[in-house]
């Protein structure tokens, strides 16, 4: 994501150039490790993570609780369905969004494509998460896994879902976007918002930096501009602490193969 703000998801982008944004008035460094603190690593005492999916982008590091998923929202698809089909073949119903491809680009009795993509509300080729929960057959489910990776349509979409969409989810795992446009007092904000829903009933139990972009320097402090975060459901596993993995962890990948990963950890 290359604007200066968080809220808008691509496909609402006027085609036309727009007016500047107007200047953001900055963060102090405080607020800023503030938020990026929010995304700090929990520790499972009676699970273990497992990586799902490809050995580079695509693949996700995730509670072992998620191998027991029934049902999975996969909103943001490409050409990397490696997780998807993971799952699907383990016997999971998985719905895959995205409106930005002609379709699946694999076929699994498992699996349901829809050429959509996920905002704030239903609106031409949008749905919101409310619209996309509904496909579900909540009756048959007992386990469910949330994955999304929409190149920063996600802060609006997950600023105006409902936390009780939300809470139907064990597992929720996602990359966010633009992370290095935190030190304008409005983008913090909207940060704030969208992880407090997240939070009510998640844990973040896993972190990884994308390599595709390289760290940036924000206000002083060293920020990744994509991450990867997994949550876990706080009353589906037992926390204890702090999480002291090495980040990148034992199962991380780096997404792009021509270059290192990108270490959060080190001193």
């Amino acid at each position: 994501m290359h604007t200066d703000t968080l809220a808008a998801p691509v496909a609402s982008r006027p085609l036309a150039p727009s007016a500047p944004a107007p200047v953001q008035e900055l963060v102090s460094q405080q607020e800023l490790l503030d938020v990026l603190g929010l995304f700090r690593p929990q520790r499972m005492a009676d699970d273990v993570k497992v990586r799902i999916g490809g050995e580079e982008d695509g693949g996700y590091v995730m509670p072992s609780l998620a191998l027991k998923a029934q049902f999975v929202l996969s909103i943001g698809i490409g050409d990397q369905v490696s997780f998807d089909l993971d799952l699907a073949q383990r016997g999971a119903k998985v719905l895959q969004f995205d409106h930005t491809i002609p379709g699946a680009p694999a076929v699994h009795d498992n699996i349901c494509f829809h050429r959509l993509g996920w905002g704030p509300q239903d609106q031409g080729p949008l749905r919101s998460l409310r619209s996309m929960v509904a496909m579900a057959d909540w009756y048959n489910v007992d386990h469910a896994v949330l994955k999304f990776d929409t190149e920063g349509a996600e802060w609006a979409a997950l600023a105006a879902c409902e936390e009780s969409d939300l809470a139907r989810f064990d597992v929720i795992a996602g990359e966010f976007h633009a992370l290095h446009l935190l030190e304008g007092r409005s983008n913090l904000a909207h940060v704030r918002l969208v992880m407090s829903k997240l939070l009510r009933h998640h844990a973040p139990v896993h972190l990884h930096a994308n390599n595709a972009m390289t760290i940036r320097q924000v206000i002083g402090v060293p920020v990744p501009p994509l991450l990867e975060v997994t949550f876990v459901r706080r009353d589906r596993v037992r926390l204890d602490g702090w999480c002291t993995d090495p980040i990148p962890g034992p199962l991380d990948r780096p997404n792009m193969g021509d270059r290192p990963d990108l270490c959060l950890r080190p001193f």
